[in-house]
């Protein structure tokens, strides 16, 4: 069985089972651990485990596309499967080009983009946030005078109640994981790094969640979302900026993108 064929199997019995037979007229459904038993069985003698099986890139599951639903987790062993809301997709920024790096690349940065420039592969989403920080993108798209310092990333409580499609969510003991966080006086910029410029199936709740949570603990600052794409070519590193606008209201999760701008570091 295929890198994906166990998980695409997996991905379609579970939604054949509890989303093709949920109730009429009810677009979401919550689901637990315990729904999946049956299922995961199938592959504990392979060592493919629930969270690789269920809650790993689903936004890439042809099962999960095909019936237009996104996953939302609720607590650390409960998820909820929502109707999609409009795909948002990144156009080129018109703004930008070449850029000055405030600062060289260091030599850990150069090697984790050497052998991936022209292949049509990547140096890792955490090397690419911390170029963008550490050559001034950030603070050059923010109009920000000094390099911004990493103060959170990683897997954390989301803490928030969202709502979304209608429906109010209380995420307060949700997993969520945040790419990261940069932080200035007054300042703070939530980043989502993508490694790629093809995002038609982005799920804006990626990006959404982290910025929610921060920006309602941090009440005295300025707090930003900010999603950052990039690819590494032959002899640059090309990244798309874009500032994600917060339009939410009581009806649900809405946004737009407040500017952009393109950058390209020449390596």
């Amino acid at each position: 069985m295929g890198n994906n064929n166990w998980r695409e199997e997996a991905w379609e019995e579970f939604l054949k089972e509890f989303w093709d037979n949920r109730p009429e007229g009810t677009d979401s459904i919550l689901y637990t651990t315990k729904e999946l038993n049956s299922i995961l069985k199938k592959y504990t003698k392979s060592g493919q485990g629930e969270i690789r099986i269920f809650h790993y890139g689903s936004e890439k599951i042809l099962a999960v596309q095909k019936r237009g639903v996104v996953k939302i987790p609720v607590s650390r062993s409960s998820w909820k499967i929502i109707k999609k809301q409009n795909s948002f997709i990144f156009t080129e920024p018109i703004e930008g080009g070449v850029f000055v790096p405030k600062n060289k690349l260091t030599d850990g940065m150069f090697l984790g983009v050497k052998d991936t420039m022209g292949i049509n592969s990547n140096p890792g989403e955490t090397t690419l946030m911390a170029i963008a920080n550490h050559t001034g993108i950030i603070e050059d798209f923010y109009n920000l005078e000094e390099q911004g310092v990493l103060f959170t990333g990683g897997r954390q409580k989301a803490g928030i109640t969202l709502t979304i499609n209608g429906e109010t969510l209380n995420m307060s003991k949700a997993q969520i994981e945040i790419d990261g966080g940069f932080e200035w006086p007054n300042f703070v910029v939530i980043v989502e790094m993508k490694s790629s410029f093809k995002q038609s199936n982005f799920d804006i709740n990626q990006a959404m969640i982290p910025y929610l949570k921060w920006n309602k603990i941090l009440k005295h600052k300025t707090v930003k979302n900010l999603v950052l794409l990039a690819e590494t070519k032959t002899t640059y590193i090309e990244y798309w900026a874009y500032d994600i606008t917060d339009l939410s209201d009581s009806s649900g999760v809405k946004v737009d993108i407040g500017m952009s701008k393109k950058y390209i570091i020449k390596v």
